[in-house]
């Protein structure tokens, strides 16, 4: 349960007073539910005696207190609804915002032993899952705890052998019905999680390389994989829903049981004229509304091993280890943007030596470019820049080492342009924006212009308004490198790197950027990778990596 206790304290830790609140409320839903039931069934029997006894009964006072209850209870499940509700909307936020920054210093080397499709869901179903946590199971398991514990101390002020009984029922249906059917849940709970993040891989995998596998005719074994994945978890499934039929039986058996009892215990007291028949109406129906109130607390701890499995999930992606931990102790501000790699050598995780003694200095204002083979270790060269991985040797900026230097430094003072962009589905605006958040308009235009997007931007429609889609969906490929270039330019940074910034750009379009990068970046540090003639233009010196060593 460590993993579920340590998600129970992000969640609330900044959220307490809306998690309490739900409680709060919850409990008053309950209390007036069985105070309607108990005033309800004490009026009506009165009622009753007063009719055949021919005696007078003033009814304004209980027909007062049932319309007050039951408006309680209406407004009370109400907010309890809104309050829960919004309680663990945004208990998840905070998980979300927890998780990701754990998560962004392990990109990309860290993350490359998860599975796309596990890491997909990890990040969002499996997060999406832990709202169960407190509307499922902290919510009720409160709720149903006060029941237990209050419930037969009010009806003992009536009897207090009824009070024992019903503590007694209550005990039995709310603790130990519970705790043996989460006995029993544990293990079709936790395998149920453990089967739907499989299915998430393999339907991922199979979608991401649907050619792949149309060429090799292996669509029916990934279906069939698939197929027999939903078989299992169906069969957890149906094993959960006969331990909910256990819980119903056992609840209703204890319910019934508890019942006879206080009708026994109660008609003996009627008789000796200790209480009422309308009162023992009353304490028989306040007893029913009691395991109404417990009804959810089995249901909570039969979740409770699916929930701490998704928990487990969810801390082991956040303790991955990083590929390169942060620094005890920030550095001062690094002196210079010039850039030098002395005898560095990087080894991919499956074991591979992609760069062996590489040097390469990059003095400050100079720009360089990188050419060679596919697979020789020139993106390698601009990861390690940007401390995404782990190198033996010296990488420098300025006068400070790479791997003493906190990413937030790095981020400071390096921009760059990968191969592959990422384009969140916002406008193309706000994806500039995220260089420089501060950028007045004159800046944005500027920049606009020297990425060559100008007069494409001014021919949409909406303009800088005009949204992206889902990774940049709605815009072609060159289109969304460019969008990434002018973020990286609008950013200003001293250290620029460019991973073929021209690419899928027509001729024309490509020898307009080329010549205004020429003046843009007039001053910084460029390092720079590409296959282009055109664009090799921008650098001052071409260097070729070939296995791994210019």
């Amino acid at each position: 349960m460590k993993a579920l206790t340590t998600l129970v304290r992000v969640m609330a830790a900044r959220q307490w007073h809306w998690l309490l609140a739900g409680i709060l409320a919850g409990i008053l839903v309950v209390a007036a539910n069985i105070a309607l039931m108990a005033v309800s069934g004490w009026f009506i029997a009165s009622m009753a005696l007063a009719g055949i006894s021919q005696t007078s009964f003033n009814y304004m006072l209980p027909a007062l207190a049932i319309r007050v209850l039951a408006i309680v209870r209406t407004l009370g499940r109400y907010a309890e609804r809104l309050v829960t509700h919004e309680a663990a909307f945004r208990m998840l936020a905070d998980l979300r915002v927890w998780l990701f920054e754990r998560l962004i210093p392990l990109v990309p080397a860290g993350l490359e032993g998860y599975a796309a499709g596990d890491l997909s869901g990890r990040l969002r179903a499996d997060v999406d899952r832990m709202e169960n946590l407190y509307l499922r199971i902290i919510a009720p398991i409160a709720t149903g705890a006060a029941v237990i514990l209050l419930a037969p101390l009010c009806l003992g002020l009536w009897s207090s052998a009824s009070g024992l009984a019903l503590l007694a029922a209550l005990s039995l249906a709310g603790i130990v019905l519970p705790l043996v059917t989460r006995s029993m849940a544990a293990e079709p709970g936790e395998e149920e999680v453990r089967l739907t993040g499989e299915v998430r891989v393999a339907v991922t995998e199979g979608l991401q390389g649907a050619e792949e596998v149309l060429l090799l005719g292996a669509c029916d074994q990934k279906a069939d994989k698939v197929e027999a994945l939903y078989a299992g978890i169906t069969r957890q499934q149906q094993r959960l829903g006969g331990i909910n039929g256990i819980v119903s039986a056992g609840m209703t058996a204890a319910g019934g049981t508890a019942l006879a009892v206080v009708l026994a215990i109660g008609a003996t007291e009627v008789f000796r004229g200790q209480i009422s028949g309308a009162e023992l109406v009353m304490l028989l129906l306040f007893c029913a509304a009691c395991f109404e109130g417990i009804a959810p607390l089995a249901a909570a701890l039969q979740a409770l091993p699916a929930t701490n499995a998704t928990a487990q999930r969810l801390t082991e992606l956040a303790a991955a280890p990083h590929p390169v931990p942060e620094p005890p102790h920030p550095l001062p501000p690094v002196s210079g943007h010039g850039v030098i790699f002395h005898k560095v050598c990087f080894t991919h995780g499956a074991g591979a030596e992609v760069l062996t003694d590489f040097s390469l200095e990059l003095p400050e204002g100079s720009r360089v470019a990188l050419t060679g083979r596919s697979g020789a270790g020139k993106s390698s060269v601009i990861e390690l820049l940007l401390r995404f991985r782990p190198y033996r040797g010296s990488i420098t900026i300025g006068d400070a080492e790479v791997r003493d230097m906190a990413s937030s430094q790095i981020a400071g003072l390096v921009s760059a342009v990968p191969q592959q962009p990422h384009l969140f589905n916002s406008s193309i605006r706000a994806n500039i924006l995220l260089g420089a958040p501060d950028a007045d308009n004159s800046s944005i235009e500027a920049t606009l212009a020297d990425a060559g997007l100008a007069e494409w931007v001014a021919a949409l429609p909406d303009g800088l308004e005009t949204i992206v889609g889902v990774a940049g969906s709605a815009v072609s490929g060159g289109e969304a490198r460019r969008i990434a270039l002018a973020r990286a330019l609008l950013k200003d940074a001293p250290v620029l790197l460019l991973d073929e910034p021209t690419e899928g750009l027509d001729p024309e379009t490509e020898r307009t950027v080329v010549q205004r990068l020429k003046i843009r970046l007039q001053g910084k540090t460029v390092l720079l990778i590409s296959h282009r003639p055109a664009c090799l233009e921008l650098a001052e010196r071409v260097l070729r990596i070939d296995d791994g060593s210019p």
